[in-house]
């Protein structure tokens, strides 16, 4: 690489922490929002948001440069297909991502050298408890948590519903489930399925109401629960979307450990994560991994790290399924 080349992706890499704040301000003003009604001037989205209009103009024309808008002449700026997914009105918004990773994270961050040197996770270090914890104290953040999470997974239910053979499995088991898309997209493409969703009870009993609503209860249940604890849970396969990610390993082995206690050889676990792949490589994954090293005591993992998690709990790596989204199925089959 030429010196040149080189000090210019340090450059673009040194300086992209800009790129995020000046995201972070179009999402915080909401400028999707109002120019879903069409291409507006930079005063009219001043105006719209209280903003300073010159320095609102040189945020706006920055991030088109990035495709994030169009800037179209007399400083005038529309909605592109990457500004749409921040309106807060459509199906998987990015934007309570966008608020949870800049008003949180941007703190969290600068404990990142500390939480490296230390061993220490750097959103505990700086606001005092782990963010499961904080998300007891802090209903808001909770909430927007979830939201956050649901705008960023929706696209990959489809994708792996789509790309993985559900041949033999009747009834499927999604742990840690949350609001169900999964479970849900499972029963609905096959009317002989039944489910089950396992969650902590306050989660469990929301998904009890959508099953009522979506006339589901009869070939579906809902159990609450801690899987740390224990998974009373019988069905032919466990499916754990980003769930093995938020913890370490010895943690995953204890989760894996009590699912494998109501399985029957043959049984299987699907884990949906986004792989790590081979050293030096460009990786969504890896940055993912710096994410979950910033709040939580997870990490994202190769195939290998995945099939030694799965035969110290139990179960044979039988393989990875890739899908259309970012994220492939681990599946792993007990050994008995």
């Amino acid at each position: 690489m030429h010196r040149n080349e080189a000090l210019n992706r340090l450059i673009d890499m040194q300086m992209s922490f800009l790129k995020s704040a000046c995201l972070y301000v179009a999402t915080k003003l909401e400028v999707a929002n109002f120019l879903a009604e069409g291409p507006k001037s930079v005063d009219e989205i001043a105006a719209a948001t209280g903003s300073d209009s010159e320095y609102l103009y040189r945020v706006l024309r920055y991030l088109a440069g990035q495709g994030l808008f169009e800037e179209q002449p007399g400083r005038v700026f529309r909605l592109t297909a990457m500004s749409e997914l921040l309106r807060t009105d459509c199906e998987g918004s990015f934007h309570p991502f966008t608020l949870i990773n800049s008003e949180w994270g941007f703190e969290a961050i600068l404990e990142l050298l500390s939480g490296v040197k230390e061993g220490r996770i750097p959103f505990e270090k700086r606001f005092g408890k782990h963010p499961f914890e904080y998300m007891k104290e802090k209903p808001e953040f909770a909430a927007l948590m979830e939201r956050a999470w649901q705008g960023v997974h929706w696209p990959e239910t489809d994708a792996f519903l789509d790309a993985y053979d559900f041949n033999g499995v009747r009834k499927l088991a999604d742990i840690g489930g949350g609001h169900g898309d999964v479970i849900v997209g499972f029963l609905e493409r096959d009317d002989r399925r039944s489910g089950a969703l396992f969650d902590i009870p306050p989660v469990a009993s929301q998904f009890e109401e959508r099953m009522a609503q979506l006339g589901l209860e009869k070939r579906c249940e809902a159990i609450g629960g801690d899987f740390f604890q224990a998974v009373p849970v019988k069905a032919d396969a466990y499916f754990m979307r980003h769930i093995i990610h938020d913890w370490n390993d010895e943690e995953c082995i204890k989760i894996l450990k009590n699912v494998g206690a109501n399985c029957e050889k043959g049984n299987r676990v699907l884990i949906a994560e986004w792989v790590i792949t081979e050293p030096n490589a460009a990786d969504m994954g890896k940055l993912l991994d710096i994410e979950m090293l910033l709040y939580l005591t997870g990490r994202e993992r190769t195939a290998q790290e995945y099939s030694d998690l799965l035969d110290a709990a139990g179960f044979e790596y039988s393989g990875i399924t890739p899908t259309d989204s970012v994220v492939s199925v681990v599946e792993g089959v007990y050994a008995g």
